[in-house]
């Protein structure tokens, strides 16, 4: 799968980026690959070492009604998920949460999170940010950099 970005990763490396979500790279279904983040709904990679950041990768998920994310962890990185809009349950550790905007998930390397299931009728965005940045992600959806 070849990034499909408007401007070229080694340039935002070297002069940064203000991304919209849809700047992003698709973030393809990695169930087949144990531990990755997976399941339904949209998932974009927007500041990520595919699209030209170093460190962090950030990311965003939308999840309509219906659809989820599922259980994973990132061995070597924390990770803080931002509730933006909708109302869900989202699970960290052996505990389920609602999870709304203004709320804030933070785990910790090894900690499963995920799980997350929209409550009602409206769509779920979340935006997650890893550091260091979980790099078995974009090799294993097909992304290099």
């Amino acid at each position: 799968m070849k990034p499909t970005l408007k401007q070229d990763p080694k340039v935002i490396a070297r002069e940064g980026m203000v991304f919209k979500l849809d700047d992003g790279l698709e973030y393809p279904e990695t169930s087949h690959i144990p531990g990755l983040p997976a399941g339904t709904g949209q998932r974009r990679l927007v500041a990520t070492p595919p699209t030209g950041a170093r460190l962090v990768g950030v990311h965003a998920l939308t999840l309509k009604p219906g659809e989820t994310s599922v259980l994973h962890s990132h061995p070597l990185s924390e990770e803080v998920i931002v509730c933006v809009k909708g109302t869900a349950e989202i699970t960290l550790g052996s505990t389920v949460h609602l999870f709304k905007p203004g709320y804030v998930l933070y785990a910790p390397p090894g900690v499963p999170h995920g799980n997350m299931k929209v409550i009602g009728d409206e769509e779920v965005l979340v935006i997650g940010t890893q550091a260091p940045a979980d790099t078995r992600m974009y090799r294993g959806s097909g992304h290099d950099f």
